[in-house]
């Protein structure tokens, strides 16, 4: 075997050794997926290949928000059977959602939480946008900072799917950065999860902290094959 395909068959046995950690049922999110000129929006488990379908789970996002350089100028959103499509203007370059239109949840008697989900499809622009998002430090590289409203976040975890449904947590460093590794070719999701405690709201709507649930999505192009089965 030629030393380079040795070294990368080695690194993935590495990997896939690394802890599989679980996730908790109810722990969806919202990712996109791109393939040229149209996105799809998806919610679900990435590690499960799990979409939502309408009629069920997906009819609870109710007006995801999805652009492409400016927030104000969303896309047309086209609610399908198991995703959200849009039609994205030639040129475009990485593309961004915003789903703030969430209730608050939370028990009788306890504090609201407020959900804001946020997505990005794309590695290729280093500027952030969302309130809580990985920028890459690089165009196209694999190492990130996590930023929440403009500052980079330390100490957070970030958990990281790749296309054989393998998944690893990792966190972010004293300057909020953090370095994936991306042996295989093929999709990534990456997640980080925070919680803001700043209330907001009123009456019905009126909640004590918000949990921001924000999602990175990009392919590699070369690397260990991997086919779903």
């Amino acid at each position: 075997m030629p030393k380079r395909r040795l070294a990368s068959a080695l690194l993935a046995v590495a990997l896939a050794a690394a802890p599989l950690l679980a996730r908790p049922a109810a722990a969806h999110q919202l990712w996109l997926e791109r393939e040229g000129d149209s996105a799809r929006l998806y919610f679900g488990e990435p590690i499960e290949n799990q979409r939502e379908r309408s009629g069920g789970l997906l009819d609870r996002i109710p007006n995801p928000k999805v652009f492409a350089a400016d927030p104000a100028a969303a896309l047309p959103v086209q609610r399908r059977e198991d995703h959200f499509a849009i039609s994205l203007p030639r040129g475009t370059g990485d593309v961004r959602m915003i789903e703030d239109g969430l209730a608050p949840f939370g028990r009788p008697g306890t504090e609201k939480v407020k959900p804001v989900m946020l997505a990005r499809e794309g590695r290729a622009e280093t500027r952030q946008v969302l309130d809580l998002e990985l920028v890459p430090v690089a165009a196209g590289g694999n190492a990130f900072t996590l930023m929440l409203h403009g500052k980079p976040l330390p100490r957070a975890e970030v958990t990281l799917v790749a296309p054989p449904r393998w998944e690893r947590r990792l966190h972010t460093d004293a300057e909020g950065r953090v370095t994936f590794e991306t042996p295989w070719a093929g999709r990534y999701v990456a997640e980080a999860v925070h919680v803001d405690n700043t209330p907001g709201g009123s009456g019905d709507g009126a909640y004590a902290k918000v949990r921001y649930v924000s999602t990175l999505s990009f392919t590699v192009d070369k690397g260990i094959p991997w086919t779903e089965r």
